[in-house]
């Protein structure tokens, strides 16, 4: 991947949705010589064989001064990889109110393990109980290598009485009720992919039927994020095929009509899908609308396209019998081959949007993000976006920051940087923002560690607004401890009440995907 890619924008919902879907935290183990183990927590970000994604990914590591390296793996599941918990911290500060899904494995690694990943070495039943746990994060779903133990590799190979070992139920945190449709095309861009499908099919007198596919596939993710996908959907009128299950988005759009549909729903604030898409739209549906699948020369060419629209938007599926070069020894005498690829030359118009779209109960109110199709490019460095982002007070932020010497106003610990500077981050108790949009005064602010600010973002932590006295399900270190408050720094209570009331009372609401927090 390059590294010399400039500095640049995207909506944070955007990257919410592409990191969701490309990123997943693990944690490889090391066992030593004595029996004891080291976890060592690592984000992985995975580009899918697409450059341009890969591109996009990379560029936004930089652009937020990120630490990686590229990794290059033979078997093409090449990522990026980001491994200092300070980052770590600070991406999930940036993902917090857009995304559901990283951001909740970034809070394991900041929050409730935080003290495990930091050199300790843990015995036989700590890391038993960490393996457990760990396996609440995917909602049962783990990787698989040599570095990625199960609970019951621990338990056969050492002396473990589970019975007592305390297992804690992780916090599902608050999940957002809807999501804007920047977040959906960051979530498409990273998880969809398209595809030729093809079947025998006695009804064509060629013998075979050919189908284009978008496939939205993402395992290891919570329910709330799946319930509120298939709502999207259906909000839009999207004709969908849906094969998910409990911790697996798996839904296909199938047949030029529901990808047209998706498309123009999405297209607008599409990135790394808008090539592929613009060639379907400019060469392959037109084929499909004409009739030309019904032929073995246009059944063959049309393979061909979408072949290599599939290579744009991340590759061929694996294991296929039916390629264009199946076809071309079984037609060899009644196809013409020559130019395989005539169907796939630049597209010599932007792909339409269709009429303004209004789904039957709108999730987004933000303003669009449009782009004209020369915009998209898998060019390194060559992107251009328009973004509306709110304004935040930045020198209020670092003031109150210095008020506090940057100590945590619940826990009144005081992180530090290598060179031994001040660490902490500031929350807004009222979210900025729809569907919160609450003001960016300092009357709303919180000075936080990266712990605590993960709790109250995730609805761990209330606040009473009359005695300022901490409730906290799981620390017992700070439930029933008060909300440190400096003479010069005045709480706005109501903001308080708001969050009590919007963000905790619903943290564990998560089997309605139309709750808000």
């Amino acid at each position: 991947m390059s590294n010399s890619q400039p500095d640049f924008d995207f909506p944070p919902s955007y990257i919410a949705g592409l990191l969701d879907a490309t990123g997943r935290v693990r944690f490889p183990i090391s066992e030593t010589e004595d029996g004891h183990f080291t976890v060592h927590p690592v984000l992985r970000l995975y580009p899918y064989n697409s450059e341009l994604r890969g591109n996009l990914i990379g560029t936004f590591l930089e652009s937020q001064g990120y630490e990686y390296n590229y990794i290059n793996r033979a078997d093409s599941r090449d990522f990026f990889r980001v491994q200092f918990v300070s980052e770590l911290a600070d991406l999930q500060d940036y993902l917090a109110g857009q995304s559901t899904q990283l951001v909740r494995e970034l809070g394991f690694v900041t929050g409730l393990f935080s003290d495990e990943f930091d050199g300790e070495i843990l015995g036989p039943q700590r890391i038993y109980r960490f393996l457990r746990i760990r396996d609440q994060l995917r909602y049962g779903w783990r990787p698989r290598g040599i570095h990625h133990r199960a609970p019951s590799d621990i338990e056969a190979d050492h002396d473990i009485d589970t019975d007592t070992v305390d297992i804690p139920v992780l916090p599902d945190g608050s999940f957002r009720g809807s999501y804007s449709i920047k977040y959906l095309a960051g979530l498409f861009d990273g998880a969809g992919r398209f595809r030729a499908s093809v079947a025998k099919n006695d009804e064509h007198t060629i013998g075979y039927g050919i189908q284009p596919t978008a496939r939205l596939y993402c395992g290891g993710v919570n329910s709330t994020l799946i319930a509120h996908v298939k709502q999207f959907c259906a909000d839009y009128n999207l004709r969908v095929g849906d094969s998910s299950k409990t911790n697996t988005l798996s839904m296909v759009f199938t047949g030029p009509g529901a990808i047209r549909r998706i498309l123009e729903v999405l297209y607008p604030q599409l990135f790394v899908a808008a090539e592929p898409a613009a060639v379907l739209d400019d060469a392959v549906f037109p084929r499909f609308d004409a009739g030309d699948h019904l032929t073995k020369q246009g059944f063959y060419e049309i393979l061909t396209a979408l072949d290599e629209v599939a290579a744009l938007s991340g590759g061929e599926a694996r294991h296929r019998e039916y390629t264009p070069q199946h076809f071309a020894d079984l037609w060899q005498d009644d196809i013409e081959t020559s130019d395989p690829h005539a169907l796939t030359e630049p597209p010599s118009k932007t792909m339409s949007s269709g009429p303004e779209l209004e789904p039957n109960d709108p999730t987004d109110d933000s303003e669009s993000l449009t782009l004209e199709q020369a915009a998209f490019t898998d060019t390194p460095g060559q992107y251009l976006t328009v973004v509306d982002r709110h304004h935040r007070d930045q020198e209020m932020v670092t003031d109150l920051k210095a008020l506090y010497s940057d100590r945590c106003q619940v826990c009144g610990d005081r992180r530090a940087r290598p060179d031994g500077t001040g660490f902490s981050e500031v929350h807004h108790i009222h979210p900025l923002g729809n569907p919160h949009n609450g003001p960016d005064t300092s009357d709303n602010m919180l000075v936080l560690c990266p712990n605590h600010h993960a709790d109250f973002d995730n609805g761990v932590i209330a606040v009473d607004a009359d005695t300022l006295t901490i409730s906290h399900p799981y620390d017992r270190s700070i439930d029933g401890r008060s909300l440190m408050l400096r003479d010069d720094h005045t709480l706005d209570t109501t903001h308080l009440t708001y969050h009590n009331e919007n963000i905790v009372s619903r943290s564990d609401a998560t089997d309605h995907p139309s709750n808000t927090t």
